[in-house]
């Protein structure tokens, strides 16, 4: 009975309108057609997957020793699947072969080829298509000088997709000038190539090995980072935004980049406000997963500490005494402007794409600066939350 059962759950998921017999609510049935779409979606890429293979050989070893006219005669796919799938893999391979010239097949358009002709003799009437009737077919060979075309035939079995192509000769005896079969297990992962770019499994492969282990461990950052402190509301003084440009080298601590060091220095300036200098020091630590990845973002949580010089206007919040009504007027009319030097400790989430671009977010407390009437704090924890945008080099 289980088998029975398993057996009417399969064909509900590969063939839409077998009902099963016994009565599925409608949330089951959701789930299935949603298995159903996923399984038509890796049937499709592992399709992509066998036709880049097929092209990929060609480009190797090509069928003809000189550019040859081919028309794709036909594209058949597993029953059950619709003629969506064998539309989406007639256009990859139209696709695939425009962009590698190489395979010295030139794709045609021969209406002779496909078209459903008539042909009347003394044995009878026969319909057919162009090139499943080579005597008729070269009545009409005027319009077209094809002479080869390609049957691309995919089929499920068992646990394995399997590609069988040939190459025809157009002539009255049907002769294959080239044939040949790919499998692959229906769990295999596809290697969506580049259809611009094709390369074998083992090549792509290497390619990879070769931007994992070859990568220099040092990488120049620059970083644009804004810092916005809290008003201490004693003053009446309100901070400005500080803006720091910053450059630097970053050391990776092992070759799959989980964890990694910074020391970056930074110039910021604001005119009639503050310019200054900054020295920064970070380690981070990757998030997502062991070893970073290639393609999709990268998490960090990073610890860090800076020391910055500032000069201006700008630099009285960071005075250890309250300010005055006598400091901000002597500011206001010009007298000598005040420098601070100022420590900080910081905790922040990184967001890296490719390990060429990131942005992050973090707070900041400056420790000198605890209990200060100058500056306030953040949720009482930090007195500056910040954000940055950094790429690499």
């Amino acid at each position: 009975m289980a088998a029975v059962r398993l057996t009417a759950l399969v064909m509900a998921l590969l063939v839409p309108g077998v009902a099963v017999a016994d009565e599925v609510d409608d949330a089951t049935l959701a789930k299935l057609d949603e298995l159903r779409r996923a399984k038509a979606n890796e049937i499709q890429l592992s399709a992509y997957n066998l036709v880049d293979e097929l092209v990929y050989g060609w480009t190797k070893t090509p069928v003809f020793q000189q550019e040859t006219d081919v028309v794709l005669a036909g594209v058949t796919v597993p029953v059950g699947l619709g003629t969506a799938l064998s539309s989406l893999v007639e256009n990859h391979i139209n696709d695939v072969l425009i962009k590698n010239p190489s395979t010295r097949m030139t794709l045609t358009h021969c209406p002779a080829c496909t078209a459903m002709i008539v042909h009347s003799g003394r044995d009878g009437t026969v319909i057919s298509r162009g090139v499943d009737n080579p005597e008729a077919f070269d009545r009409l060979r005027r319009d077209t000088s094809t002479k080869y075309a390609l049957f691309v035939d995919i089929e499920a079995e068992g646990t394995s997709l399997v590609l069988r192509a040939r190459i025809t000769k157009l002539d009255t005896s049907l002769s294959i000038v080239w044939a040949r079969t790919i499998a692959s297990a229906s769990d295999t992962r596809s290697m969506l190539r580049e259809a611009d770019d094709i390369k074998s499994v083992e090549e792509a492969r290497q390619e990879l090995m070769a931007a994992v282990e070859d990568r220099w461990p040092l990488v120049v950052p620059a970083r644009i980072s804004v810092r916005f402190f809290s008003d201490g509301g004693s003053t009446g003084v309100n901070p400005p935004p500080f803006v720091w440009i910053q450059s630097g080298v970053e050391l990776a601590l092992s070759q799959e980049r989980a964890w990694t060091a910074s020391f970056l220095l930074g110039y910021g300036w604001v005119p009639s406000s503050y310019d200054g200098f900054m020295a920064q020091v970070r380690i981070h630590r990757l998030l997502t997963g062991e070893s970073r990845s290639y393609v999709r973002p990268d998490a960090y949580a990073f610890l860090g500490a800076s020391l910055f010089a500032v000069q201006g206007p700008s630099a009285l919040i960071f005075q250890r005494d309250q300010l005055t009504t006598e400091d901000i007027l002597a500011i206001a009319q010009g007298n000598d402007q005040p420098i601070q030097i100022v420590s900080t400790v910081h905790a922040g989430l990184e967001l890296r794409i490719g390990n060429r671009m990131g942005l992050n977010v973090f707070a900041e407390l400056l420790p000198a600066h605890i209990g200060s009437n100058n500056l306030g704090l953040f949720l009482d924890l930090f007195h500056s939350l910040g954000t940055e945008v950094s790429v690499w080099f």
